[in-house]
């Protein structure tokens, strides 16, 4: 009866070292794969990221072209807008003499 249980306690124990051998191997492979995998998610954001930026700063300096112009229009306009009211201070001073434009 002994060297039953002792067969079968020698059993157990080589399938439990057999299975916790199996299982850091396994455990080593998942912890490879996922560094792997979570190196190659970082390179692909980074790209992203890169992309985005570029994207970014070509829609920023669209957008600073465009307010550009509007800006030198709206001078335009404003220039425009002092030299009529120019002329007409003139037209009045012309017509009255005696006309006080400063009021």
């Amino acid at each position: 009866m002994e060297q039953a249980i002792l067969a079968m306690l020698g059993i157990i124990i080589t399938l439990m070292l057999y299975l916790d051998r199996g299982r850091r191997a396994d455990d080593a492979q998942i912890r490879r794969d996922m560094n792997e995998s979570n190196a190659q998610l970082r390179r692909d954001m980074e790209s992203g990221f890169k992309e985005s930026r570029s994207e970014l700063k070509g829609d920023m300096e669209a957008g600073f072209k465009r307010i550009d112009k509007r800006l030198d229009k709206l001078t335009d306009v404003v220039m425009d807008l002092c030299r009529r009211v120019g002329r007409l201070e003139g037209r009045i001073e012309a017509s009255d003499p005696k006309a006080d434009t400063s009021q």
